[in-house]
């Protein structure tokens, strides 16, 4: 359970991150996403989920994957911005 809950801690950071990329419909549609995740987290942590609440878990593993996804678009702009610099630099040089 305490990988579920770094990945919960990461994930929820991620919309702020994504804002400031300029991806903010992505981070948007994530907020959803996380709220569903950390309720679902701490009603198995507190009470339990019964059977009949499977759909949580679908819920929390949906924003791990939309995570993965937003944190995966995060560093591939990290990258073509730093490899811009790169190259606005050794241009001037």
């Amino acid at each position: 359970m305490d990988i579920l809950l770094i990945f919960l801690l990461i994930f929820s950071f991620t919309p702020f991150l994504l804002w400031g990329d300029n991806w903010k419909k992505t981070a948007l549609f994530q907020i959803p996403f996380i709220l569903g995740a950390w309720y679902t987290f701490i009603k198995f942590v507190s009470v339990g989920i019964a059977p009949h609440e499977s759909y949580l878990w679908i819920l929390f593993f949906a924003n791990l994957v939309y995570g993965h996804i937003a944190f995966t678009i995060m560093l591939l702009e990290m990258r073509k911005s730093l490899k811009a610099r790169q190259g606005f630099v050794q241009h001037n040089n």
